[in-house]
């Protein structure tokens, strides 16, 4: 009886044996690095994610920029279209002796304080931007509002007065001394040349008052963002260059192309009936966008004929 049971146990174990001896059984297989090639490739994909992923950031900055700064347009021809609501339709002077700005108490500015600084056209439309510089001061410009805040008064009053983010269309909308405005002899001999009421403008979805503006730092001599004034490609004589110059603001009138639409560097401009629209420094070169009297591209101010 036993030896059957071992028989039997026997037979058992060698049909077990039997059975893994049959299991396949596999050689680990031998474990390589990344070839050169690998790693050049994957190196290569994870720059070009980050390089996207940068595009799309500052893409996102730009965008940004842009409508910070087209808002601010918008707030400034409000503002200045409250000033000539204000004044029976007569528009703000852009550059002129005689017109003095008030503090944000109300008081008149001292012209010992300011000096040359109220007359320019920011310190006079202060009061209608609820005397908020911020709304000066947008986009790259931004940054002189610290400066502004640590100068002396009559310092700070300087910078508002000469570096706003958008240069007002001075020498046609609203007179420039240093450009014949409110001077006898030019009107005499030009006519009403600039543009000194609401009601008299033609065309007011044409005729651009605010830029995006620029100048060159008489400290650093540095391009910087922001000029209180704009000049047009002609006056009696052609202002701008026949090319335009990133490097010298002069060239294109201190008129900043610093926003892109595609492959377009576009200045903010907003214009007499309050739209604000954008244009490259070429379609600037349109002087019925700059004088309402302009009745082709190239049109160039001549005397009145008696």
């Amino acid at each position: 009886m036993t030896t059957g049971r071992a028989a039997i146990i026997e037979n058992q174990s060698q049909q077990v044996m039997k059975h893994e001896t049959s299991i396949p059984r596999f050689s680990p297989v031998p474990r390589r690095g990344f070839s050169l090639v690998e790693l050049l490739v994957a190196i290569g994909t994870v720059a070009l994610l980050v390089a996207l992923v940068i595009h799309a950031a500052g893409s996102v900055r730009s965008g940004a920029s842009k409508a910070s700064e087209m808002a601010a347009a918008r707030a400034l021809i409000t503002a200045w279209t409250g000033y000539a609501t204000d004044n029976r339709g007569s528009v703000l002077p852009g550059y002129a002796s005689g017109f003095r700005g008030r503090d944000a108490s109300g008081e008149w500015l001292n012209v010992s304080t300011a000096d040359v600084a109220v007359m320019r056209w920011p310190l006079r439309l202060a009061p209608y931007l609820g005397h908020d510089f911020a709304a000066l001061f947008s986009g790259e410009s931004r940054d002189t509002l610290d400066a502004i805040a640590s100068a002396s008064t009559a310092s700070g009053l300087y910078t508002v007065s000469v570096a706003p983010a958008f240069g007002l269309n001075s020498v046609f909308v609203g007179g420039d001394e240093n450009y014949g405005g409110s001077t006898e002899i030019f009107t005499d001999t030009f006519g009403d040349f600039y543009a000194t009421r609401l009601s008299t403008i033609r065309n007011p979805d044409e005729l651009g008052v605010f830029f995006t503006s620029q100048s060159r730092s008489s400290v650093t001599g540095d391009v910087q963002q922001g000029f209180f004034r704009v000049l047009p490609p002609a006056w009696t004589t052609p202002l701008w260059s026949a090319e335009f110059d990133p490097e010298d603001p002069v060239t294109a009138g201190f008129v900043s192309p610093r926003h892109t639409e595609g492959a377009r560097e576009v200045a903010i401009v907003a214009n007499v009936d309050g739209g604000i629209v954008t244009n490259t420094i070429d379609e600037l070169r349109d002087m019925r966008r700059w004088c309402d009297l302009a009745d082709s591209p190239d049109w160039l101010m001549t005397p009145v004929v008696p």
